[in-house]
């Protein structure tokens, strides 16, 4: 009997045989972004207590959390994947499309964020049963962007945007010194650890270079403001240095998990966001806190990756910062409570985010529930 034969034969007899109560879970980074919101909620339920609970990550020897009833798979053993993901009921997916769609399994793609840059040829493959996005109103765009079946998506808000709005922490207690305000930094990656690269920025945009960083650190020393900048998890910050400076803070996942908090726990907790193409843009609009978005090669960006928004439209509410001194400006008026783009916020937030009401992860687990069929 040939390989090929066996596949095939193997594959008819998986497809036949009853699916095993396994909901199989993936993000990436590791038990983050829109699964782990939604797999914190059936715990929450005590599915877990019905379902064995598999989460597949990139190293299992990693030292993750332990609930009841949950294992961790590692995704570069084929061993443990064919054990378990052929045999699983429910694949619940933020980055890779895991999963076998065999008869009796229903996989749910979370998404990770509403488009704004052209995603290229990252597209939602068809065994894809159900894919959630953040709003109703979103849903033409995403299927566009990502070359999917329209008839697939539904929109009930992101589940980790929940943490935007629902955990109230004193981040003052997080640092020694005490700051008027607290504003986080997240730009867009510029230069890919694979080497792709977004534009022809290789730092932090804007802060370019030692001067500028010192002139941004004197002015928010001066307001009293405190600037933390966390780098996109694909950015190659090999070449980034990292300022010993009073005001200027960067920060990597560790600070989050140091300080047992969530990274949109801690966003949603600040007094403003700095961003530039990114979809947390989207997110913090549920906030209803100012938005400085850095457009400083905007023109790179129409050319390379391009956009599949009108961006001039849909970020109407972020104030545009091209140079050091729109953003020493934004600074100023964040200390001083000067807020004049609220209204085209609330616009826009309308469009981007199903509901304010901090219960996307209810509705989604509803959904999953139901579609399910848990």
């Amino acid at each position: 009997m040939t390989k090929r034969i066996y596949n095939k034969i193997n594959r008819i007899l998986l497809g036949v045989l009853p699916k095993k109560k396994w909901i199989v879970f993936e993000s990436v980074p590791d038990l983050s972004d829109n699964t782990k919101a939604v797999f914190d909620e059936m715990v929450r339920r005590k599915l877990n207590q019905k379902y064995l609970f598999i989460w597949v990550v990139s190293d299992k020897k990693k030292d993750f959390p332990k609930y009841e009833n949950t294992i961790y798979i590692d995704q570069n053993d084929s061993r443990e994947f064919n054990k378990y993901l052929k045999r699983a009921k429910i694949f619940i997916l933020c980055n890779q499309f895991l999963g076998y769609n065999f008869k009796g399994q229903k996989s749910f793609y979370l998404t990770h964020g509403t488009a704004i840059k052209n995603v290229g040829e990252y597209f939602i493959p068809p065994t894809i049963d159900y894919n959630l996005v953040a709003s109703k109103e979103s849903i033409p765009l995403m299927a566009k962007a990502f070359k999917a079946n329209e008839k697939t998506f539904y929109g009930l808000g992101f589940p980790r945007n929940d943490a935007l709005t629902n955990c109230k922490i004193n981040l003052q207690k997080l640092f020694t010194i005490k700051y008027k305000k607290i504003i986080v930094w997240y730009p867009t990656f510029r230069q890919h650890k694979n080497g792709y690269k977004n534009s022809k920025t290789n730092t932090i945009p804007i802060l370019d270079d030692y001067k500028k960083a010192i002139e941004l650190n004197k002015a928010a020393k001066k307001q009293n403001v405190l600037v933390v900048i966390k780098p996109h998890f694909a950015q190659d910050i090999s070449y980034i240095t990292k300022y010993n400076l009073s005001n200027i803070l960067f920060i990597n996942d560790d600070f989050f998990s140091n300080n047992q908090i969530s990274s949109y726990q801690f966003v949603g907790n600040c007094d403003a966001l700095i961003t530039d193409y990114s979809s947390i843009y989207f997110d913090y609009l549920l906030c209803d806190k100012p938005i400085g978005a850095v457009w400083e090669d905007i023109d790179e960006y129409k050319k390379n990756p391009g956009f599949c928004i009108d961006v001039n439209y849909y970020m109407k509410g972020a104030f545009k910062i091209y140079n050091i001194d729109d953003l020493i400006k934004f600074i100023s008026d964040v200390s001083n409570n000067i807020d004049n783009l609220k209204k085209e916020r609330e616009e826009i937030c309308k469009y981007a985010n199903y509901s304010k009401d901090g219960k996307n992860s209810e509705r989604v687990v509803d959904f999953i529930i139901e579609k399910g069929r848990l």
